[in-house]
């Protein structure tokens, strides 16, 4: 294995006082973080109607309301359609719960969503500060929580009936674990590792590839000192994983391994028309000639369909396929995903877009190359397919939390260049 940079290395020791000031600056962190969010959850609570919270988008909400009643994951649209996998099984799962016990769109439940949210965005903040005070300084880890506690975007993440919230925090919580593997890859590490990516591809599959290629870094970093503990963790993961898949199979006749969206949301991209932007008018939800196809057809047909449509569009216009994907590229890393987007959402996202993938090569030049990649590998496989579908700004922020690390350490970086002395400048004597 690579070993940490000595200064680094988790077990090195700090003095009483380092631990005191340490926990004294993420408590406050943390209050500072809290607040904001309160103050959104009182904005919520008492500037929007009752059910803001339930108004759009719903999906969610329906799938947790058919789960409760007994019909499995069905009926996304508001009308009895039968079976769906058009949303991961975790979420909407987890929202039944909460419906069960305060009740099907009601404000109590409608609160208890928040904030539970507000929890998780907590946590995603202590996490990040502790990956930064391990890997890299303290000054970076504080500076990174500050950031995630105050950015105004941030703030926002557990007002959004959503996965993002979960999404953002698994991230940093996989590479926390993977790290730990890493340091000590015993079985039990290794199980938690496997067992986690299941739970969170069950949530969102669209990490899916990015946990893989986590996970296989780690095993190629403990590769000399184990491989039968990353094989078990794979086995967690495919068994933990593997009734999603097989559900899907019996309900559908067909192979979904992931989501059956796919092909939907390939033509919602590429189609006449399209301007890389998402268009919701389109959605079955809101569209009755698309719902009435999607019920007609079913969920498999239909989106097999709709992706037939959209490579066929792809191939007799593949100019205009590479200049939307180009597009929707800029605008997932300068947050311009959405037609309304606000200013201060593009700003937020292109600096931290800036300094992030600096500090990912200042990373990869000064420190640690293993660490470099590992943080690298979720930015550049999870965007992947809001390249070529739409990349709305809420995508981004899943990897908010890591972008933050890595902009903090650039900044941090970028402060102790600035302030090392300069050598003196021995001027000759000036000749008359």
């Amino acid at each position: 294995m690579t070993e940490l940079p000595p200064s680094n290395h988790p077990n090195a020791s700090s003095s009483p006082a380092d631990s005191r000031a340490w926990n004294r600056s993420i408590t406050i962190i943390l209050a500072m973080a809290l607040l904001g969010r309160l103050l959104v959850l009182v904005n919520v609570a008492t500037r929007r109607p009752h059910n803001w919270l339930f108004s759009h988008p719903y999906e969610m909400g329906l799938l947790a309301s058919s789960l409760l009643h007994g019909h499995g994951l069905s009926s996304p649209f508001g009308v009895p359609t039968g079976p769906t996998a058009l949303i991961a099984p975790g979420y909407p799962t987890l929202i039944a719960v909460l419906f069960f016990i305060f009740g099907t769109d009601t404000f109590a439940a409608e609160i208890a969503i928040i904030a539970l949210q507000i929890v998780v965005s907590l946590l995603t903040i202590w996490l990040i500060m502790r990956i930064a005070r391990q890997m890299l300084d303290t000054p970076t880890a504080i500076l990174a929580g500050a950031f995630l506690a105050l950015s105004l975007p941030q703030l926002w993440i557990p007002a959004i009936f959503w996965e993002t919230s979960l999404s953002a925090c698994a991230f940093p919580a996989i590479l926390l674990l993977a790290l730990r593997c890493r340091r000590q890859p015993t079985i039990p590490a290794w199980l938690l590792l496997g067992a986690s990516a299941a739970i969170v591809a069950l949530i969102n599959p669209a990490l899916l590839p990015s946990l893989v290629s986590i996970t296989a870094w780690t095993a190629w970093q403990t590769r000399r000192v184990t491989r039968t503990a990353p094989l078990l963790g794979l086995l967690a993961l495919i068994l933990l994983f593997a009734p999603w898949p097989i559900r899907n199979a019996l309900r559908f006749h067909a192979f979904v391994p992931l989501r059956s969206t796919a092909g939907f949301e390939l033509w919602m991209g590429n189609r006449p028309g399209a301007t890389g932007f998402l268009d919701e008018s389109l959605f079955p939800m809101y569209n009755h000639a698309e719902l009435a196809s999607y019920i007609a057809k079913g969920e498999i047909a239909y989106t097999c369909d709709k992706s037939d449509q959209a490579w066929q569009y792809i191939r007799l216009h593949p100019a205009t396929f590479l200049n939307l994907s180009l597009r929707r590229c800029f605008r997932f890393w300068s947050g311009t995903g959405n037609v309304d987007s606000p200013r201060i959402d593009e700003v937020y996202a292109l600096l931290t877009s800036l300094l992030g993938f600096a500090g990912v090569a200042i990373l990869y030049r000064n420190r640690s190359k293993a660490f470099a990649l590992l943080m690298a590998l979720p930015l550049l496989l999870f965007p992947l397919p809001y390249y070529i579908t739409h990349a709305e700004f809420r995508y981004r922020l899943n990897l908010d939390p890591l972008l933050t690390l890595l902009a903090a350490y650039a900044v941090t970086q970028f402060a102790t260049l600035c302030a090392r002395p300069r050598p003196p400048i021995h001027q000759s004597p000036t000749r008359f």
